[in-house]
């Protein structure tokens, strides 16, 4: 199939119909990676190699994610080409697994371990929970994600339900499947809140309610017979709202990602007359505070992800971090998520205090190294 076909199949061609330019445009834009492209991306980090060989053979099995795949091209947010260096710098066997395919299941049955950067639209979860549950808990392969944690990735209603029976701070929520409790809950709360479409990621379905008439008709819709509409055409909200409280004079937010000993993250803020920091784009890496590490330790503790990002906003009333949300999957531009003084890094947590120690680092690459590591040890 032809780049242009691929462009065509995903949501870059009504930018391509607009403008009229061909592939070249997405290429120099960087959103489409050619060979050389994708080599030079890798490049800005160094490789990862395992401490100790490997005692065993073992099979990984990588699912290509990304809306351009085909042969010399990918996505530029295409988290397989670094699975795929990692395991070819640790002559590690692999092969690209097609799970979408009919004969997913017993092509599964020759890997041990499963990589799949999972999207996060109401289809794409639905195939990676119904997959992910049957090759972890009928076929016993290590998958990563694992099912408890797709479960509750980009699902905010799940991720809820988790905050609350951990007692994890989280910013006062209220999620409801019940037209007569939800309308009587929105009578009582003070406006502005705001409302959360359960499954979306960079602030895609997060609206700002100002008053309860507007909280009512959102209700009304949502527990309609066709339900509220949402960015996915092909999926409405149906009998289940979240509403969360509104923290005002809110100036940034923190993301902090942690895998196995190390910690990454840096502050986001809004654009001027928004409220939003998820997907404004404005960044600062800096200094992260001691105390939101603890608090974003603790969080990623409880919920037994192994890898987390988590957002987190400084409550000036309650003098404590909250949650905004947590994630699995976090777009990684570059190597450099933690930048101190000028110097990349990240913050060991093996040491009493998180000490800052140098150095640059795809995530991608330590995930799956981490994933290596801990099923060798399992096998031991």
């Amino acid at each position: 199939m032809k780049l242009i076909d691929q462009i065509k199949r995903t949501g870059l061609y009504h930018k391509f119909r607009q403008t009229g330019l061909a592939k070249n445009f997405y290429l120099k834009r960087g959103v489409i990676l050619d060979e050389e492209r994708i080599e030079k991306r890798l490049s800005k980090a160094p490789a990862i190699l395992l401490k100790t060989p490997l005692t065993k053979r073992i099979k990984v099995g990588v699912v290509k994610d990304g809306n351009i795949n085909i042969e010399g091209y990918t996505h530029h947010t295409s988290s397989w080409i670094f699975y795929e260096r990692f395991l070819k710098n640790n002559q590690i066997d692999y092969q690209f697994y097609d799970i979408y395919r009919h004969d997913w299941l017993e092509v599964a049955t020759g890997l041990d371990i499963i990589m799949w950067h999972t999207h996060s639209s109401p289809a794409d979860m639905y195939i990676a929970e119904s997959k992910i549950y049957i090759l972890e808990k009928i076929l016993k392969k290590t998958c990563f994600p694992s099912f408890h944690e797709v479960w509750q990735y980009e699902d905010k209603n799940r991720a809820a339900y988790l905050y609350k029976a951990l007692n994890l701070p989280l910013i006062k929520t209220f999620v409801s499947n019940s037209k007569k409790d939800a309308l009587s809950v929105v009578e009582r709360s003070r406006f502005p809140i705001i409302y959360k479409t359960y499954i979306g990621s960079g602030s895609k379905g997060v609206t700002k309610v100002n008053s309860l008439s507007q909280a009512k008709k959102i209700i009304n819709k949502i527990f309609s017979h066709k339900g509220l509409k949402t960015v996915y055409p092909y999926f409405r909200q149906k009998d289940t709202v979240l509403f969360q409280a509104f923290i005002p004079n809110a100036e940034y937010d923190l993301r902090i990602m942690m895998i196995g000993n190390k910690a990454f993250g840096y502050y986001r803020y809004p654009k001027k007359n928004d409220f939003k920091a998820s997907g404004a784009g404005i960044y600062e890496k800096k200094e992260i505070p001691k105390e939101a590490l603890k608090v974003a330790i603790n969080i990623k503790e409880k919920l037994n992800s192994r890898l987390m990002g988590v957002d987190l906003l400084f409550c000036n009333r309650s003098k404590q971090y909250k949650i905004i949300e947590t994630s699995l999957f976090n777009q990684i531009d570059t190597p450099e998520q933690l930048v101190i003084d000028g110097v990349p890094g990240y913050y060991d947590l093996n040491t009493e205090n998180y000490e800052f120690r140098e150095g640059r680092f795809w995530i991608h690459e330590l995930v799956m190294e981490h994933i290596i590591e801990s099923y060798c040890k399992e096998a031991e």
